[in-house]
């Protein structure tokens, strides 16, 4: 089974942010809670924790498996421009894999057997978060694995394999210094698995395949989340209630570049990244 390929004249999606010319206050107001809503929907704040994204610590290395090479090598190219735009590091040249990306018709058995050969590949997950991902019917999964980082960098043990007890006994050491306003400990993505149902990508083409898996693995997505209060989003692809753009729309753009631009030790970085995104989107004239 092959997927529905760009023609070879067709441009790139743009990078680029569109924006919007907002006429009064009181359709600003209404523009921020459609981006309040958007930003709360699809973003996984765990209570008293840092959004989880990619830092210099751990930076990224794609691995792209089950396409055709030159398939496989346009979505790689594709996956890099978009995480270089938004800010997030990229590693070097023959880096170890940690962003996997798996095309495949056989999703629960490659799951299976991938998990059966890495016992580790869950991180401390507990077994309901493991079964629920094994057993998913969604278009794509995406599974994050996260390392705990204090504030200048330092790594706090919390390697594959640790227990949630174990980090919970970490942060409890640390609060006794936390700040109302800085966290002491941040979660940065170590490993992001995303697992496309090759079926359920037919007339799909690789432009939005690259720009969806980019949007859920750039960030700790909620692959399930509403997006309605987006006018537009890639995270609509699988959806069927709304026509996806070609690429990231210009909300994605704006909320992955915010997240990566925005201090991810701010304890009110969620209200920096619809701040940022306002400005984007729809900036004061």
């Amino acid at each position: 089974m092959t997927l529905q390929t760009m023609a070879a004249d067709e441009p790139a999606p743009k990078a680029s942010l569109d924006t919007i010319t907002v006429e009064s206050a009181k359709d600003r107001k209404a523009l921020q809670r459609q981006v309040d809503a958007f930003v709360t929907g699809i973003a996984v704040a765990p209570r008293e924790q840092s959004l989880a994204n990619w830092q210099t610590q751990i930076p990224i290395c794609f691995l792209v498996a089950g396409l055709p090479r030159e398939d496989a090598e346009y979505m790689l190219a594709r996956l890099s421009k978009i995480a270089a735009s938004a800010g997030a590091p990229l590693g070097q040249e023959h880096c170890k894999p940690n962003f996997y990306v798996v095309v495949t018709s056989q999703a629960d058995a490659l799951l299976k057997a991938w998990s059966k050969r890495d016992t580790r590949m869950f991180g401390g997950a507990d077994g309901t978060s493991i079964h629920k991902f094994l057993n998913a019917t969604a278009p794509v999964r995406a599974w994050y694995n996260a390392e705990l980082y204090n504030s200048d960098g330092t790594p706090l043990g919390n390697g594959e394999g640790q227990s949630d007890f174990d980090i919970s006994q970490v942060r409890t050491q640390l609060m006794a210094n936390a700040t109302r306003i800085r966290f002491n400990d941040v979660r940065d993505l170590s490993s992001v698995m995303v697992i496309i149902d090759a079926p359920h990508a037919r007339g799909i083409t690789f432009g939005q395949l690259a720009a969806y898996v980019a949007m859920v693995g750039l960030a700790e997505i909620r692959v399930d989340a509403r997006t309605s209060a987006a006018p537009s989003s890639i995270l609509q692809l699988f959806s069927g209630s709304a026509t996806p753009p070609p690429g990231l729309s210009a909300w994605d753009e704006a909320f992955l570049k915010a997240l990566y631009h925005t201090d991810h030790l701010d304890q009110h970085q969620i209200s920096e990244i619809k701040t940022s995104m306002m400005q984007d989107i729809a900036p004061k004239r």
